[in-house]
């Protein structure tokens, strides 16, 4: 898994723009300070003990850093390595009180560093899998808060469309109803002049084949809000006349809702009307 995330942030960092290539991002080797000692380098300075590490670092936020050895240094680690300094190098050091002797022979990372390189990795995993399963969600249409798909929405604006052009022609009232109610049940933006091109480009002398084009490939959920937003804008004018019938009756049949189906989403349009007025 962690190399998963690994070549996932790489090749995030290969594939986004050109800031994205930092001085701040990749391996890194650094010094951290752990004692001084008794040992003077050629210069006469005391030397510092160093545990030597490996960062990964993105864009400057260090993700992980693992100790990989003892090295000396001057200026309490802050210059560069003088050498490094092997686990027998450092136990002989220690016998000759020139190290103190209470430290780990071996440098290793200690239980609270790896708890928190995991702890990061971890974090990273979480927030990952959130925003797979909310993409997850989106996709099957199982998150009400998110737009619904564009090819599904494009669909049921087709239909409000024909329903709205069944009398004959698409009043300006029902361009606002067909706009508005589209926009709130898909969660798409629709605008009006996309209501007015669809709806001058419609042939309404439709066949069997056609209903059945309505609802290929839509979950249940979206041929209810197909139906539901034909019922719309059939209802508000107040009554449905035998064109709109007969067009909600082959529009149901097409996409294969059952007549317990069509009543519901019938009352639940009119809810609608209730709540979200069209004039």
């Amino acid at each position: 898994m962690k190399r998963f995330i690994v070549a996932f942030f790489l090749s995030v960092l290969v594939t986004s723009p050109a800031y994205a290539f930092t001085a701040d991002s990749g391996m890194f080797d650094d010094l951290e300070y752990v004692a001084d000692t008794n040992i003077a380098a050629p210069s006469g300075q005391e030397l510092a003990l160093c545990h030597q590490t490996r960062d990964l670092r993105i864009l400057g936020y260090t993700l992980s850093s693992n100790i990989i050895g003892y090295v000396l240094a001057v200026d309490k680690c802050a210059g560069q390595a003088e050498r490094p300094f092997s686990q027998q190098q450092m136990e002989t050091a220690q016998s000759l009180n020139l190290i103190d002797a209470s430290l780990p022979s071996v440098a290793e990372n200690s239980l609270q560093r790896n708890i928190q390189n995991y702890g990061i990795w971890i974090a990273i995993c979480l927030a990952l899998v959130a925003v797979i399963l909310r993409r997850l969600k989106s996709l099957m249409g199982l998150d009400p808060t998110s737009p619904m798909r564009k090819k599904a929405a494009q669909r049921i604006l087709t239909a409000m469309c024909y329903m709205g052009k069944c009398d004959g022609i698409v009043a300006s009232n029902e361009i606002s109803t067909i706009t508005k109610t589209a926009s709130r049940l898909t969660r798409q933006k629709v605008q009006s002049n996309e209501v007015v091109r669809i709806s001058d480009h419609i042939d309404m002398d439709l066949t069997p084949q056609d209903f059945l084009d309505f609802g290929k490939g839509l979950r249940d959920s979206e041929k209810d809000t197909m139906m539901r937003g034909a019922f719309v804008v059939a209802l508000a004018s107040g009554r449905i006349i035998p064109s709109e019938y007969e067009f909600l009756t082959n529009l149901a049949h097409g996409i294969g809702m059952p007549g317990e189906d069509f009543r519901r989403v019938m009352n639940t349009a009119l809810s609608d009307l209730d709540l979200y007025p069209t004039s």
